[in-house]
């Protein structure tokens, strides 16, 4: 039986709740309302207030890779209030960093004088750091899961079933193009389980608890947070799957980060959740309930996934997809990056300016990406991604 593959151009081009805004100043004023909604009924309430600082930095000797390899350790706060009579309380967290810079010569000055900035891209990744860099004496912290680990038969199948790149990028492809890389691991502090993660909330807001998302989420803000204090002052936050859902709700709440790529994020990410093909909402919570705050309903919604990407306009989206990733829904994911194209166009920008969802646009305000094959991160993807960073960071 053959698999089912998303089609060339959606069956129809609606979207529940049109977004009415005629001018950049009837549109500002919506967005506070937006993400409050957001927050309420899909992602639980995100930090407004937080400080990374760097702790520790470590350069790592001896690699083969072509540039400069560093450990940061991160220490992160945010204030969250538990109780109506309660002040804020202040809730720390630490976690490591790995940031791989080119070298110099590949970042050359704009006028002569002071060297151009590197865009650094940001990932979450589905394996510790130290299965990433398996050979380079990444440092283990304590605790930390060996999934991805040393075993080189799981490690075989995990590129089998997603991709070659699913675990680790192709980093000097990346250098090469001049751009940097500052990875993480997010399960380090908020584990990807249902038990686990429920030690973790209420979050920042017990009216409206967050998600596993959401928390990630304020893990892209933190790095951008702390990578700009560096001096790296253009951040890209990329994600797949679940990642590429925080990738984007990160950008549609914190300004500082600059672009995003989202590969296949699915539900809860790019795809509208009304009327979608693939997974429903009531799958993904029933899988996956510590994602997302308890009140995420498709019912109960007043708002879709084609506000959140409007959220971030101007700032460019990449939404990576592939034809028999139907589960993932790229035709919703389409349709929203349509309906956002509104908003992007109150900026001057072009929004998503494809009639076809195989029309690859790198230089639109939103690109949108397929390839064919299924859920995973492969060797076509990179080339995309880059050209999409090439259009817009360099």
């Amino acid at each position: 039986m053959l698999l089912k593959t998303a089609p060339t151009i959606p069956e129809n081009m609606s979207s529940f709740s049109a977004i009415a805004a005629a001018s950049t100043a009837q549109w500002e004023p919506q967005k506070s309302a937006i993400r409050s909604a957001l927050e309420a009924g899909v992602y639980g309430t995100m930090p407004r207030a937080f400080d990374t600082a760097v702790t520790a930095r470590r350069i790592i000797q001896g690699h083969s890779y072509d540039g400069t390899i560093e450990e940061l350790d991160l220490r992160t706060s945010y204030f969250a209030r538990h109780a109506e009579d309660q002040k804020p309380q202040e809730k720390s967290l630490e976690y490591t960093a790995v940031l791989i810079t080119p070298p110099a010569h590949l970042s050359p000055p704009t006028s002569g004088e002071k060297p151009e900035p590197i865009p650094i891209i940001m990932m979450e990744n589905h394996c510790p750091n130290h299965s990433v860099f398996p050979d380079v004496g990444i440092s283990k912290p304590e605790g930390t899961s060996l999934s991805c680990g040393g075993n080189k038969f799981l490690r075989a199948l995990t590129s089998f079933f997603f991709g070659r790149y699913i675990k680790t990028p192709p980093i000097n492809t990346i250098l090469s193009r001049g751009y940097g890389i500052a990875l993480i691991y997010p399960s380090q502090n908020f584990p990807d389980d249902a038990q686990g993660f429920e030690l973790l909330r209420p979050g920042p807001d017990p009216s409206h608890p967050w998600g596993a998302i959401g928390a990630w989420a304020y893990q892209f803000s933190s790095l951008s947070n702390a990578l700009s204090a560096q001096g790296y002052t253009t951040t890209i936050a990329y994600g797949h799957s679940r990642y590429g859902k925080s990738a984007l709700v990160a950008a549609a709440f914190d300004p500082s980060i600059d672009g995003v790529i989202a590969h296949q994020s699915g539900t809860g990410g790019a795809s509208l959740s009304r009327g979608k093909k693939g997974e429903s909402v009531a799958a993904i919570t029933r899988r996956y309930p510590h994602w997302f705050t308890p009140a995420y309903q498709e019912d109960a919604m007043s708002y879709d996934q084609h506000h959140l990407l409007a959220l971030i306009a101007p700032r460019p989206i990449l939404l990576g997809n592939a034809r028999r990733d139907v589960w993932s829904d790229p035709e919703g994911a389409f349709k929203a990056g349509k309906a956002a194209s509104s908003v992007y166009r109150l900026y001057g920008a072009s929004g998503l300016s494809q009639n076809t969802l195989t029309d690859f646009t790198p230089s639109a305000g939103i690109s949108f990406w397929i390839r064919p094959g299924t859920h995973g991160v492969v060797k076509e993807d990179w080339p995309a991604f880059l050209h999409y960073m090439d259009a817009h960071f360099r």
